[in-house]
């Protein structure tokens, strides 16, 4: 079978006793009946759950995508958040742009002690 060839259940792949297929899919028996052929943990468990079959290479392509774009954003983030910071500490006014900062963000002013 081709990966256009999968049986959903609203349109099941018609099989026969030599073709029946591998991994979650719904099949129709050469008798008619409407199967499944569980593949993965999750169809085994709930036979009306999302597949996770093919689906799991897929997701984690995905997420390494998303990874990496996310990466890239913090990379961004960073140099911009660097080079305020050395703007903001290298200007006269520092202690009241902090001071300000704060009051804004509802930080509390006081520096806290560090727990070593």
């Amino acid at each position: 079978m081709t990966a256009l060839d999968v049986g959903t259940r609203e349109n099941p792949a018609v099989t026969t006793p030599d073709t029946v297929p591998r991994g979650c899919q719904w099949f129709t028996d050469p008798d008619g009946t409407l199967c499944l052929s569980p593949g993965c943990m999750a169809r085994i468990q709930d036979p009306d759950a999302q597949c996770l079959c093919d689906s799991l290479a897929a997701r984690l392509d995905q997420l390494t995508e998303k990874l990496r774009d996310l990466e890239e954003r913090q990379r961004y983030a960073d140099v911009w958040w660097h080079a305020l910071s050395s703007v903001v500490r290298d200007h006269p006014d520092k202690r009241a742009i902090l001071a300000e900062t704060r009051a804004r963000t509802g930080a509390d002013p006081r520096p806290r002690p560090r727990n070593t």
